[in-house]
């Protein structure tokens, strides 16, 4: 646990020139992830309840929901958070940067259907803009960049840019893309 809180606040140093004590006072985005870890290793130790408070503690006061049974390794880094949703199965890997009203859950509702239904992983380095939903057992490859608003149901590849056109999406690689 302190490993991936040592890499949150690297990050917000390093990427944002945001100073640790900053950080740890003020910033939200690292709030909401200091008491996911927290519940998290409490969720691991097999204490009862004490996770559930916590995260809905961060609900209440962040908008921010971020199951203590996900999986959220270091380095991660969220941007104003509101509306953040992680269900319990989805993976975010490290070095990510995930904006508000992201949605990592399922496609369907009810009591999980093994090999029918998932959670989503996101590999290293991905960006999640402010809204995108993935749903479902999906990947993002590392080094993606889902655009605002996007709802992704299937796979993306490594170093893709997924963004809406006018009246579809698409799935660009990175390399042929100059800018967003």
């Amino acid at each position: 646990m302190i490993k991936n809180v040592k890499a949150d606040l690297y990050r917000l140093k390093h990427e944002y020139g945001v100073g640790n004590i900053l950080a740890i006072l003020t910033n939200r985005g690292f709030h909401s992830l200091l008491f996911y870890r927290i519940s998290h290793a409490l969720h691991k130790s097999h204490v009862p309840l004490i996770p559930m408070i916590l995260t809905r503690i961060v609900q209440i006061f962040y908008a921010v929901d971020i199951d203590y049974k996900a999986t959220v390794h270091g380095g991660i880094i969220i941007i104003h958070g509101v509306g953040l949703v992680v269900g319990q199965g989805a993976v975010v890997n490290s070095g990510c940067t995930i904006y508000h009203g992201v949605t990592l859950g399922r496609k369907g509702q009810g009591i999980e259907i093994k090999g029918n239904d998932g959670y989503p992983t996101i590999s290293s380095n991905v960006v999640l803009g402010a809204g995108a939903k993935i749903l479902g057992n999906v990947e993002v490859g590392e080094r993606s960049i889902i655009g605002p608003n996007c709802v992704v149901t299937q796979s993306v590849p490594s170093d893709s840019v997924f963004k809406f056109n006018s009246t579809s999406f698409s799935i660009t690689p990175l390399k042929l893309q100059s800018t967003l």
